[in-house]
């Protein structure tokens, strides 16, 4: 459904910095256009150095430095910076400062995450902000109090807080900006959750009115697909048709493509709810078109730029080749000349000679092995999807033509096209790295297993990690120990009937660590290594590729722990 509240939540994560210098501010706004982190760090330190900085310039120095830690995902380091900011703040009886760094250390939780911590801490920056009329600190802060509150279910504290933040933009009198229509939505979304529908109703209305009034395309497509829900659990099925297809005629003609296929997706089952079967499947065939060509163009995207590294290889290659024999032939006359050194002479071009070949065959291997490996993987893992993707619409188009209900098999074809775009997108990302360091790879990790385990509510996931240095991994390292963790991951979740997944990481400047432990059912290894479970082969397979050392401890009704070092 057409609810992601965390992108609501990112919107309004950082708020606005007090007002600054004019060079502060212009070297400020150049360092957030600068992607490399590292260096806005030591330039940005550079800067607090500087005598004659005012609070509010200090303040605003500061506030960057913390949103650079953020994006290098140094946790610790931004937690205890801030800590001492705040104590700073209260010898200075700077409340501004104070209640600023406890909004950045409730957002720091919330990335760790630890959702609870963030709460308190947003809270602590409310009880400086409200009697002080802080506006910037306090409209995110309210924000994102109600959506982690809504998450959660505390629909009565999420309401409250949704209001708040409401009630703080009528008094700035900034009603029509796309920070309010967000709360406004919020609160509407609330109600609809709660069953409130008459108040729901009021509100989704409201904001598609003043969204057509505005002429605000983006914002009015999502009023009208929002207030679709409520209809249906109004039962006015019609209604909610003719007003989720006003949305896809708004996207379309916009061209925000996002936007289409979310309204095709609300279309179609707008439709089905109305048991019009044929037309819900029309729409979800077309929506499942979107989403293949979407996949084609970023798969050929990167087959291209593959393709453009094998050539630019292949040109540098045969540069290296012709200035080899240029080399060759001037080798070759000198040779004639000196006669006297005529054995001595030839002994070393036989020997050069042998080298150079044997360093073009290993070239030529290199990237061949290169060539069959990516091969390989996008077959492994994108083909085999695909297939999945063409049965289950094949599966569609049986049961239409026999007059079934196809629900079941349209949600098919949704979670297989969106795990399929997931599996693109690790691929690519992976692949659009020469090297990856260990933090980000576990970052990552760790993202796609929560992803994961939202299928599985029985399962409990506990994350630990101890890098005590960074090692760095190439691409190819990073694909196959990715991969192997996906099928760990995968097994425990369907196969383990475990309640607790465990995922620990350790690094150091040369070795890399990660553990995986459920205290499910188990298996009997020495079986299924003797058996065809090809599961097990792949992943070791896989760790032979990269070099990695790879253990399974495994017995039945005692779980299963991997662990994968390299």
């Amino acid at each position: 459904m057409y609810k992601s509240y965390w992108l609501f939540f990112l919107l309004l994560i950082s708020c606005s910095l007090p007002a600054q210098d004019a060079s502060v501010a212009d070297q400020l706004a150049r360092i957030k256009k600068n992607e490399k982190h590292t260096e806005n760090i030591s330039e940005l330190k550079k800067m607090l150095e500087k005598p004659g900085l005012t609070q509010d310039d200090d303040l605003a120095i500061k506030s960057t430095l913390t949103k650079e830690y953020l994006e290098l995902h140094q946790w610790d380091v931004c937690l205890n910076f801030c800590q001492q900011q705040v104590s700073q703040a209260r010898l200075q009886n700077n409340t501004l400062a104070e209640a600023t760094f406890y909004k950045h250390i409730g957002n720091t939780y919330y990335f760790i995450p630890q959702k609870q911590n963030a709460i308190a801490y947003w809270k602590k920056c409310i009880a400086i902000a409200e009697p002080n009329n802080y506006y910037t600190l306090l409209e995110p802060c309210y924000n994102n109090v109600g959506v982690i509150s809504y998450e959660e279910a505390d629909y009565n504290t999420a309401e409250k807080y949704f209001i708040k933040a409401i009630d703080l933009g009528k008094r700035n009198n900034d009603t029509s900006s796309a920070d309010f229509i967000m709360h406004y939505r919020l609160l509407a979304t609330t109600y609809d959750t709660e069953n409130k529908l008459e108040k729901a109703e009021e509100i989704f209305l409201d904001i598609i009115a003043k969204s057509r009034v505005a002429k605000d395309s983006a914002n009015l497509v999502d009023g009208l697909l929002f207030y679709t829900s409520v209809l249906k659990k109004k039962k006015e099925f019609e209604k909610a048709i003719l007003l989720s297809h006003e949305a896809l005629v708004i996207a379309r003609k916009i061209n925000l493509l996002d936007g289409v296929i979310t309204a095709l997706d609300t279309h179609a089952s707008n439709l089905a709810d109305a048991q019009n079967y044929k037309e819900a499947y029309k729409y979800k065939y077309e929506e499942d078109t979107l989403l293949r060509n979407r996949f084609n163009v970023d798969l050929n995207k990167k087959i291209s730029e593959a393709e453009a590294k094998f050539k630019t290889s292949e040109i540098q290659h045969e540069k290296e080749i012709a200035a080899i024999k240029a080399k060759e032939e001037k080798q070759f006359y000198l040779l004639g000349f000196i006669s006297l050194f005529g054995a001595a002479g030839f002994a070393f071009y036989y020997v050069y000679q042998k080298r150079n070949v044997r360093q073009k065959v290993q070239m030529q291997l290199q990237v061949q092995d290169e060539k069959e490996r990516l091969s390989r993987d996008l077959h492994d893992n994108l083909g085999s999807q695909m297939a999945l993707l063409s049965n289950n619409v094949e599966g569609l188009d049986i049961s239409y033509k026999k007059q079934q209900v196809i629900d079941e098999n349209i949600e098919k074809v949704k979670n297989t096209s969106r795990q399929l775009l997931q599996t693109l997108r690790e691929t690519i990302w992976i692949l659009n790295k020469e090297q990856v360091t260990t933090q980000e790879f576990f970052d990552k990790l760790i993202d796609y297993t929560h992803r994961y385990v939202q299928s599985y509510p029985t399962i409990k996931l506990q994350v630990a990690e101890n890098f005590s240095g960074t090692k760095t991994l190439n691409s190819n390292e990073a694909l196959q120990l990715f991969r192997i963790c996906q099928e760990v991951i995968t097994n425990a979740c369907k196969y383990s009937e475990s309640e607790m997944l465990e995922i620990e990481g350790q690094s150091t400047d040369n070795k890399f660590s990660i553990k995986i432990k459920d205290n499910g059912i188990g298996f009997d290894l020495q079986a299924i290594q003797d058996g065809e479970h090809y599961g097990v082969k792949n992943i070791q397979k896989r760790a032979e590729v990269i070099k990695a050392a790879i253990s399974i401890n495994a017995a039945m009704r005692k779980g299963v722990e991997v662990k994968i070092t390299i």
